[in-house]
């Protein structure tokens, strides 16, 4: 049988990290506003912050939907440390298109997303992120945009980032443990 058959088979349920109704298995490591509205996780002020899950993860399948506006900053966090500076202990997915190195769909300080693709502004955007040992594949919005391996970090926290100023919201966020 395939080695993609037989992870396929041996890959637990999909499981949703946000209910819709409150930030239940998050941790915020910061004082930013995460809060849920009208069934979406928000944040608009505060310092930076990052809200992170409870449970750390090794090799997974992550999927999960954002919305930002033209002028984005924010990032999704793989296989993070609770302590210290989570892109540093982990990696950084990024959601900043005007950033000249490492834009949106980049793993910060890894690899650049390849084509580079922009986000959609104020409608929501996807990304689909299957990290399994050092390789991680992402896919923004349907498109494959990253295809890298790297060995820092081989288990950690799930988190989400605010930067100060850069309104961000998720929801439909759901995991699969591989």
């Amino acid at each position: 049988m395939p080695l993609l058959a037989l992870l396929l088979l041996a890959a637990s349920p999909w499981q949703p990290l946000f209910d819709g109704k409150t930030l239940s298995g998050w941790v915020p490591e910061g004082t930013a506003n995460f809060r849920v509205v009208n069934g979406v996780i928000t944040v608009d002020s505060g310092p930076y912050t990052w809200l992170r899950t409870v449970k750390a993860y090794k090799d997974y399948e992550l999927t999960l939907e954002f919305k930002t506006g033209v002028d984005n900053n924010s990032g999704v966090f793989l296989r993070s440390a609770a302590l210290g500076l989570p892109h540093i202990t982990g990696y950084e997915l990024q959601i900043f298109d005007s950033r000249k190195t490492f834009a949106t769909g980049s793993v910060v300080d890894v690899a650049e997303a390849k084509p580079r693709v922009n986000v959609k502004p104020d409608i929501w955007n996807r990304f689909e992120v299957r990290h399994v040992g050092p390789r991680i594949l992402v896919k923004l919005n349907g498109k494959q945009v990253l295809d890298a391996s790297d060995t820092k970090s081989l288990s950690g926290h799930l988190g989400l980032q605010f930067n100060p100023g850069k309104p961000i919201s998720f929801r439909k966020i759901k995991v699969r443990e591989l």
